[in-house]
């Protein structure tokens, strides 16, 4: 099996586990070189993980033997790294989202599509085992026809336990840029393109307090909306509110839910690879209400015991990790291999980008948006972790 050649861009917390996956984890991926601003984070990266090679980023980007850029900088950085490894003839893989802007990434797109390079981004998520069994629940006719579907993220932020928490309330994240990819890509994989969106959004606080230990009592300034509360009208029909907040205490909202015309569907958490998946079938609680009179009848539908008609469904491979994230990188090796399509990029990372960022200008619009891209479902992914064997 040939080993593509990757180079990292960005040597941060979360390098570690693309770095533990690309060098350990999977087969097909070669990690030549990392690189960072500070030089002494790319040294610490490279002797930690065996790498051979701790540089700048224009030596990494002349290496001529690095054939996939990975690109693990802050999002106001990606379109800037981006365009950088793909004029340097590298292919390149970034983490969420591609780019604050349509503009960055339509431009980041053209310059892939000119130089007929690949151009992949976060997340990848989709492509575990939880959601890829989600997805054969859906293909297999389990729940029927999907109507409709909950997604939800809400929390009260994360300085109470980032120990640098600021980023999160500045260009390029927030509640939705930074958690609402996930989602989004979970949701268009599962059922199809968007086609119109509307949102209402605001800013609660100002100003935020760090009370997590390394900057107890330091002030944030916030620049962003910090409460998303959304409907999307999907091309295939169904209707989809998602919420996404750093201004909830708690809550017991589901994460993920899709709902059919013959049953009802419990995904995982779409941030992580794994997790229970969960099936409803309503012919089950027909059943089990036939011959009851109206009270009883009603009584047994709102109660806790219809909740035992869940069925937990097998998941389609085993997860080799907990957190296999690069999966998408190794996808991408691979097609470079097979001269096939990969699953995280082209025309579904750009429609996913356009649905986050018109999140925003819907809000504060007043206004329904309508989708100006669309794209196909990536293909499944029933082989596991490793899609090339």
């Amino acid at each position: 099996m040939r080993k593509v050649k990757v180079g990292v861009v960005g040597c941060g917390v979360i390098s570690d586990v693309y770095l533990e996956n690309l060098t350990s984890t999977f087969k097909v991926t070669e990690v030549k070189a990392c690189a960072d601003l500070f030089p002494e984070k790319a040294r610490e990266a490279a002797d930690k993980f065996n790498v051979p090679k701790a540089c700048s980023v224009e030596e990494l980007l002349a290496d001529p033997e690095i054939e996939i850029v990975v690109n693990l900088t802050i999002p106001v950085a990606h379109t800037e790294i981006n365009l950088a490894a793909l004029n340097a003839g590298k292919h390149a893989y970034c983490e969420k989202p591609l780019a604050l802007n349509m503009e960055d990434a339509k431009k980041t797109m053209e310059t892939a599509q000119d130089k007929n390079l690949l151009l992949g981004c976060a997340p990848d998520t989709f492509l575990g085992a939880g959601l890829q069994t989600c997805r054969k629940v859906i293909d297999d006719g389990m729940i029927g026809e999907p109507v409709a579907a909950t997604a939800n993220f809400v929390c009260h932020g994360h300085e109470t336990w980032h120990p640098a928490p600021e980023f999160y309330y500045k260009e390029g994240a927030g509640p939705m840029m930074d958690m609402g990819p996930y989602y989004l890509t979970a949701l268009v994989s599962l059922l199809g393109p968007i086609s119109r969106l509307n949102c209402f959004a605001r800013k609660t606080f100002e100003e935020r307090t760090i009370t997590s230990k390394m900057l107890k009592g330091q002030k944030i300034d916030v620049d962003v909306l910090t409460h998303y509360s959304g409907i999307m009208e999907f091309e295939s029909g169904a209707i989809v509110n998602i919420n996404k907040s750093f201004d909830v205490w708690l809550s017991n909202l589901p994460c993920m839910e899709i709902y059919g015309t013959e049953g009802t569907l419990i995904a995982p958490d779409p941030n992580f690879f794994g997790g229970p998946v969960k099936v409803l079938r309503g012919e089950d609680m027909v059943k089990s209400v036939d011959g009851l009179d109206v009270g009883e009848a009603v009584e047994k539908i709102h109660s806790e015991e219809m909740f035992e008609f869940f069925k937990e469904v097998p998941l389609i491979y085993d997860n080799i990790t907990d957190n296999m994230r690069g999966i998408g990188v190794v996808d991408m090796a691979y097609a470079l291999t097979e001269g096939r399509k990969h699953r995280a990029g082209g025309d579904l990372i750009y429609h996913v980008t356009e649905a986050l960022t018109s999140f925003d200008k819907s809000a504060k619009e007043g206004k329904i948006y309508e989708m100006t891209s669309t794209c196909d479902r990536p293909q499944e992914l029933p082989s596991g972790p490793e899609p090339g064997e």
